[in-house]
């Protein structure tokens, strides 16, 4: 209080209160997760009224060694059917380029099987980084992958997010088979 009148203005407040029990608490700042949990609230009360449009989930990962590489790729279907894949890639590849890989196949498969609507789960960040937009590919060889990938989304409801990599241990575990040295079959 800077002004002796707005101090004199408090003091007389504070005497009336007094009697009523009535305390002053100065107002806290609202914190921004306390008005991000108020915005996805009422979104989604908005939202009650809209049906969901079924979506399928799809899993996918890299994996790379000196003599080849591995895509794996899980798609469960709105009704939970699993379908997974794995794919060996014949040449000599690094990570990334499995990641991409394993990218171009699953959509190839959407679009195969007609799959307009799904939810792209990825564990590598910098892919799903690229593909949303919110990272710049500066490397040409990535910008050719992304390019192909941009192509191939096309008029396709896809969403990508990216996942930890626990929760992509089945997608992991193709990749690494299909990129092994030796694959054995059991007879």
């Amino acid at each position: 209080m800077s002004s002796p009148e707005a101090t004199g203005r408090m003091a007389l407040w504070a005497v009336e209160l007094n009697d009523f029990d009535i305390q002053y608490r100065p107002r806290t700042a609202i914190k921004g997760q306390v008005v991000a949990v108020f915005i996805a609230e009422f979104t989604q009360m908005d939202a009650q009224g809209v049906e969901e449009i079924p979506h399928w989930n799809i899993y996918t990962d890299g994996s790379s060694n000196k003599q080849a590489g591995g895509a794996g790729v899980v798609l469960i279907s709105p009704e939970e059917d699993r379908i997974e894949c794995m794919i060996r890639l014949e040449f000599p590849t690094i990570n990334y380029k499995a990641e991409y890989e394993a990218l171009i196949v699953r959509l190839d498969l959407a679009r195969t099987t007609r799959i307009e609507n799904m939810i792209i789960h990825c564990d590598s960040q910098i892919i799903t980084s690229q593909v949303n937009g919110s990272y710049e590919c500066k490397n040409e060889r990535m910008k050719k992958y992304l390019d192909k990938v941009k192509g191939r989304i096309g008029s396709l409801q896809i969403k990508f997010v990216q996942i930890p990599r626990e929760k992509n241990e089945c997608a992991n575990r193709l990749a690494k088979v299909a990129s092994a040295e030796r694959i054995v079959v059991p007879n």
